[in-house]
């Protein structure tokens, strides 16, 4: 079995009463060319210590250095960030699973952007856990804040949560020191299927995932530059078709992403905080084009990635991180358009299946609007709503969002207000122009409509209002169809028979019509026909060949029956 047994040396600084893990080395002579190095600045004392873990887990510690340094700087110490939300987590593989190190992301967000380190190079890699784990009270802390935030939210018990808490990261601690021992392959210019396969063969009790994340995380430690793990891991990734090697690529994406120095490292400064949060949406959907100073190969590489929808945790992560930024008092520019760049997020966030992300982001988005109308207390939400709907346009979209508001449990505080902005947004079918917008064509208009329909009839509207949206809706479809005479269009006489029927069949079952009013003046078109006297004989008399008329035939009635006639 491939298992190393050398000494690792760890470079160690005095903070106060207590020793923290300042750096760690394989070798003695790097860890005391490192501890004199930290002695050149100002710390109040240095150590070398060297460490082995013996076979029953033990570890035995030897300080083979220790110096007085010129004092300690004035500093302030990493501390845990604030946070008020933080997803529920029992077991060390929920501490592995995304929301939970979006969680860790943000609560040790200081510390990690001081170390250079994600949360997978953390709880993949023991001697960077070792290090966090010694860091003073640090810890501790976050532990604390998280069970504080669990046992409110689930209403159990602080000491319980902090208990399971505890006992996850121990596991992931245990797993973690037992495969430091085990000397895994290296990338050099290997991808992770070939590592993974490599690893496979040693046969080795843990999971081989688990080991190829051990061995993607030492590589990855050894960098201390933001687009320098990014641009490795997105190199080793290897086919893109390894659903895989591409989930582990996702995870350390996602982390390095969840860092604000990090995405500010690939996007280049932005001019504003509001110019940043549209850049962070084009990142995630894949469209960024990054300011001045921004890594743009890198970039090149993660945006068909994203815009392919191959990185589903990363683009969870900055949609997260997103949310959060339009939830912050932040002002979008030191000017007077917040409003303007309001308009620009929401043209990239909402779309006719509703709002990008869900209810977070509908939640966030109100909380902006009722920022940009400085209104706070009971009044946010309505007046949040109202804002964000005055920059909508056209109708369709303001539709679309109310139906997203509806699924909050908040709006049943504003049910009156809430049904008459909604009115208002069908208030006006004429030629679907307010509906649908002036520049839009006629299938795009159909269509649009016929999908809010569909979203009305799913939406939490109450049945009233439901069934307004909808009469509105199949109304207006019908009115337009008469009015820009698309039947007539389609069932062009100077076509022979057999053209026109297909058109009029396979428009029936386009998915542009509403099952009603509109649907109804079609299917009505196609019946006539059918009840033609030798509407058969008229359909084929075109066609020589007795087997290409059968053939037709054939045809022409299996579209009917997929139609619905």
């Amino acid at each position: 079995m491939p298992v190393t047994t050398a000494y690792t040396y760890e470079v160690r600084v005095r903070r106060g009463d207590r020793w923290i893990i300042h750096a760690t080395y394989n070798t003695e002579k790097e860890a005391t060319s490192e501890a004199e190095n930290v002695l050149r600045g100002k710390v109040a004392a240095v150590r070398v210590v060297r460490d082995w873990e013996r076979e029953d887990g033990r570890h035995i510690e030897k300080v083979l250095l220790e110096k007085e340094g010129l004092g300690e700087a004035d500093n302030d110490p990493v501390r845990v960030t604030p946070i008020e939300d933080a997803a529920l987590c029992e077991t060390d593989d929920d501490l592995l699973g995304v929301e939970s190190r979006s969680t860790i992301n943000r609560l040790l967000r200081k510390y990690f952007e001081q170390e250079v380190l994600t949360p997978t190079e953390v709880m993949y890699n023991f001697k960077n856990m070792r290090k966090l784990m010694y860091h003073d009270t640090l810890l501790p802390s976050a532990v604390d804040r998280v069970a504080t935030i669990h046992s409110r939210t689930t209403e159990g018990n602080h000491i319980e949560a902090s208990n399971k808490l505890h006992r996850a990261i121990d596991t992931l601690a245990a797993r973690a020191r037992q495969v430091e021992k085990y000397d895994l392959p290296q990338f050099e210019d290997a991808t992770i299927a070939e590592v993974r396969r490599e690893i496979q063969s040693l046969r080795l009790a843990e999971d081989t995932d688990f080991l190829t994340m051990v061995a993607l995380t030492r590589e990855l430690s050894s960098s201390r530059s933001w687009i320098g793990k990014l641009d490795f891991a997105l190199k080793v990734k290897g086919d893109p078709k390894d659903d895989g090697a591409r989930a582990m690529v996702d995870d350390v994406v996602a982390d390095i992403l969840g860092s604000p120095v990090a995405l500010k490292d690939l996007l280049g400064p932005s001019r504003s905080f509001g110019d940043a949060v549209l850049l962070h949406i084009d990142l995630a959907l894949g469209k960024a084009k990054g300011n001045r100073g921004a890594a743009q190969d890198v970039l090149d590489l993660l945006n068909p990635l994203f815009a392919a929808g191959l990185l589903p945790k990363s683009q969870f992560v900055l949609f997260d991180y997103v949310a959060r930024e339009l939830k912050s008092p932040n002002s979008f520019s030191r000017h007077e358009d917040d409003a303007d760049q309001l308009v620009q997020v929401l043209d990239r966030l909402l779309n006719a299946d509703g709002v990008v992300f869900g209810q977070p982001m509908v939640e966030a988005l109100v909380e902006r609007g009722a920022r940009v109308r400085n209104v706070g207390g009971s009044r946010a939400f309505g007046e949040g709503v109202e804002e964000i709907v005055g920059c909508l346009a056209p109708g369709w979209r303001r539709l679309a969002f109310l139906s997203e508001v509806t699924k909050n449990e908040r709006s049943a505080d504003i049910g009156s207000e809430l049904m008459e902005l909604t009115r208002k947004t069908v208030a006006d079918m004429r030629g679907l122009r307010a509906f649908c917008g002036p520049e839009a064509k006629p299938r795009e208009k159909m269509a649009m409509v016929t999908r809010m329909h569909e979203k009305v009839v799913q939406s939490n509207f109450v049945e009233e209002l439901k069934h307004h949206l909808s009469e509105k809706l199949d109304s207006g479809l019908a009115d337009y169809l008469t009015r820009e005479k698309v039947i007539e269009r389609i069932d062009n006489p100077d076509l022979h028979l057999r053209q026109r029927a297909y058109m009029l069949v396979k428009f029936c079952s386009s998915g542009v019509l509403i099952e009603g009013k509109s649907a109804t003046m079609a299917r009505k078109r196609v019946v006539g026909y059918l009840r033609q006297p030798n509407f058969t004989e008229r359909l084929v008399d075109d066609l020589q060949e007795n087997s290409e008329k059968e053939g037709t035939l054939r045809d022409f009635y299996a579209l009917l029956q997929r139609s619905g006639f």
